[in-house]
């Protein structure tokens, strides 16, 4: 094509399709820069803070095929380290040799794209000033962008840190001492790889991983749909202690975007912050403090396409010009707060804020009502559809007004917030001063894990000596291990809102069994068992029995109906190690001994 034929193609983009469509302009939002306290905000993205990485070198950013299934039906992709059964193989010779052919990159690799262990070296050194031990680490990354063509694998070194909420080795150790991914037996505990020692006259003991490690992928994704099956029996001592963490999946690119834009909402940002801003910030940190080879070579950039300058330079200048050509003392510290996000951040603002009578008010869409009264005409007084003449197209329309509905709901809170962030500045401007003052409220953790870990981390003293912070880093080690084998789930926020809307009673003594045996027929009778829930949670009555019917079997049958020998996890009922042959006798003690009937 004619480069001048592409300029005006693009000219008829911006001109026409953008306002006839309402399509995002280019270069309208500008680029968020972010910096340290945007990582004190949100310090759960330590990696991409540090090396300046894009999301898909830590978790999996290669792309899915659609929803259909057709892909995986034709080309089956087997976990890493499985075998695939009987009715996996290929039916015929040519079959199977197409197969191999579609997978072999991805099976030659061994891996998934994304940080596994054996990319990370933790070792012990002697500090060539001081003398001491410390305990570093090194990550390998290669699976940047481009790296099929042109591989520039990149190799980048922590320490640790003052601030323990910015220590990345403790986040790394903590997770490795949960899998049990260390080789020497001896790294049971926190405790013990951080009080490691070199012995003899070795400057550098590095700690070697398990074989069946190395290949497996650090961040990896939790999900309640996962049914994994081994290899062999050898690897069934690294099983996942009910916390439903997938050994070989990793963690996907939509999940890490998603988490990183709620957090990033509810935390009072104006705009949700993305990942590219981390690898701007990075970027921008290095620019200046290190040379141009040595910021190139950590972007993976060209030197000869100027790359940084072009897409990643802040475009807020950072530099007090005009003190500097008024020849006063320039304010460093107040142009460095104004040249990165996060100074317009709001504590108020929620990610969703939309008050209740906002949405008492809103007008219903008719087009998601005529699919509503469609599918209410097709489906007649029947509450069951399965096997119905119109199944499929009830079904389809079931989701399109859920898609609808969602899509609704989004676009009325983001109007919300953007309306909010720009009336609330004349809001406080124009309100009374007798009006009370913002009171940050305080934060209500369901986990006292969690709760004693922020504790640690958010008021750390600053006055600490070597092995004062080395003992407080390894309490907060061993609480992220504890944490591993936790969970929340959804029900965590119908809890609080459960908590803030009943009225305040005298305290009672609490009772003296909280998990009887004859519980409520709106409780379910697998949570109640699971430990790494809350104690709220697995004691969470929901609104109807129908309703917890669905959650059991939407969570739980699914799991349940591939596993040969059932047993009951009731705190009664565990201590006397009850097993069940099938579901249906599984079904029979609950609702004979627990009080809970479940669909048949």
């Amino acid at each position: 094509m004619d480069r001048n034929d592409s300029k005006e193609v693009k000219k008829w983009h911006d001109a026409i399709l953008v306002p006839r469509y309402g399509l995002q302009a280019p270069c309208t939002r500008g680029k968020d820069v972010a910096n340290v306290d945007t990582l004190l905000l949100l310090g759960c993205y330590l990696g991409l803070a540090f090396t300046g990485a894009r999301p898909a070198e830590f978790v999996d950013g290669e792309r899915k095929s659609g929803k259909d299934g057709c892909l995986e039906e034709l080309f089956p992709r087997h976990a890493i380290g499985s075998v695939p059964s009987d009715e996996d193989k290929a039916p015929d010779e040519h079959s199977r040799l197409l197969e191999e052919m579609m997978s072999q990159e991805y099976e030659s690799r061994g891996r998934p794209k994304a940080l596994c262990y054996e990319d990370i070296q933790l070792m012990v050194v002697r500090h060539p000033e001081t003398g001491e031990d410390v305990l570093v680490m090194a990550i390998r990354l290669a699976h940047h962008k481009g790296a099929d063509n042109k591989p520039k694998p990149t190799i980048f070194f922590f320490t640790p840190t003052r601030r323990l909420i910015f220590c990345f080795i403790s986040v790394i150790v903590s997770l490795a001492v949960h899998d049990g991914a260390f080789a020497a037996s001896k790294f049971t505990s926190v405790r013990e790889v951080f009080q490691h020692k070199n012995r003899g006259p070795v400057k550098c003991t590095p700690f070697r991983w398990k074989e069946e490690w190395l290949k497996r992928p650090v961040f990896r994704r939790l999900d309640d749909s996962i049914a994994e099956k081994d290899s062999d029996e050898s690897s069934s001592e690294s099983e996942s202690d009910g916390s439903n963490t997938s050994k070989y999946q990793p963690l996907p690119y939509q999940k890490l975007l998603d988490d990183m834009t709620r957090q990033s909402l509810d935390a009072g940002e104006e705009r949700a912050i993305e990942p590219k801003a981390w690898r701007r910030g990075a970027a921008n940190a290095a620019n200046g403090n290190a040379s141009d080879a040595v910021r190139d070579q950590m972007m993976r950039h060209d030197p000869k396409w100027a790359t940084f300058n072009s897409a990643y330079i802040n475009e807020k200048v950072g530099f007090h010009l005009q003190n500097a050509f008024l020849e006063e003392p320039t304010e460093d510290s107040l142009l460095a707060m104004l040249s990165h996000i996060g100074h317009m951040r709001d504590p108020r603002a929620r990610r969703d804020m939309v008050p209740d009578q906002v949405w008492d008010m809103m007008p219903p869409d008719s087009e998601i009502e005529a699919l509503k009264s469609e599918r209410a005409q097709l489906k007649g007084s029947q509450y069951r559809v399965k096997g119905t003449e119109n199944e499929d197209r009830i079904r389809e329309l079931t989701r399109l007004i859920a898609s609808k509905e969602a899509q609704r709901k989004k676009n009325i809170r983001r109007a919300y917030r953007e309306d909010y962030f720009y009336n609330r500045p004349t809001w406080d401007i124009e309100a009374d001063e007798s009006e009370d003052e913002y009171v940050e409220p305080a934060v209500d953790l369901q986990l006292p894990e969690r709760a004693k870990l922020a504790q640690i981390l958010c008021n750390q003293p600053d006055n600490l000596s070597s092995f004062g912070l080395l003992e407080l880093r390894i309490q907060a080690a061993e609480l992220m291990v504890v944490l591993c084998d936790k969970r929340e789930t959804r029900k965590r926020d119908r809890i609080r809102q459960r908590a803030r809307t009943e009225v305040a009673v005298k305290e009672e003594s609490p009772e003296p069994d909280p998990f009887p045996l004859l519980m409520d027929r709106k409780q379910c009778p697998l949570c109640i068992g699971d430990e790494t829930l809350s104690f709220e949670e697995r004691t969470f009555k929901y609104c109807r029995p129908a309703v917890m019917y669905d959650h059991f079997d939407r969570k739980h049958a699914r799991q349940l109906g591939g596993v040969k020998q059932m047993s009951c996890h009731h705190p009664k009922c565990s201590e006397e190690a009850l097993e069940f042959k099938h579901m249906n006798h599984f079904k029979n003690h609950v609702e004979r001994v627990h009080g809970v009937k479940l669909r048949a």
